[in-house]
């Protein structure tokens, strides 16, 4: 099973906070598939809101997004969307 990977910017100005990871995590688990979020020297599945706060993202850094699984293009396409749109905040 092949690894997508793509690397995107926060665009919402508080970052990967409580709100923000939660509506992340919501959305993962609505596909098959695994989701890893990279960000410098530390990673995390993005089907854990503790994991993906542990990341300490803010506004402007750069995450990459590992996907694999029956449905990773599907879930790399509204991840990245989700981000793109900043998680609906402003």
């Amino acid at each position: 099973m092949d690894i997508i990977k793509q690397t995107i910017t926060i665009q919402n100005k508080l970052g990967l906070h409580t709100r923000a990871t939660i509506k992340l995590v919501e959305l993962v688990n609505s596909f098959d598939a695994t989701i890893t979020i990279r960000h410098q020297n530390k990673q995390a599945d993005a089907d854990s809101v503790l994991g993906l706060l542990v990341l300490e993202t803010c506004f402007g850094q750069e995450i990459e997004i590992l996907a694999k699984g029956n449905e990773a293009q599907k879930a790399m396409s509204a991840v990245t969307k989700l981000i793109e749109d900043k998680f609906f905040e402003e």
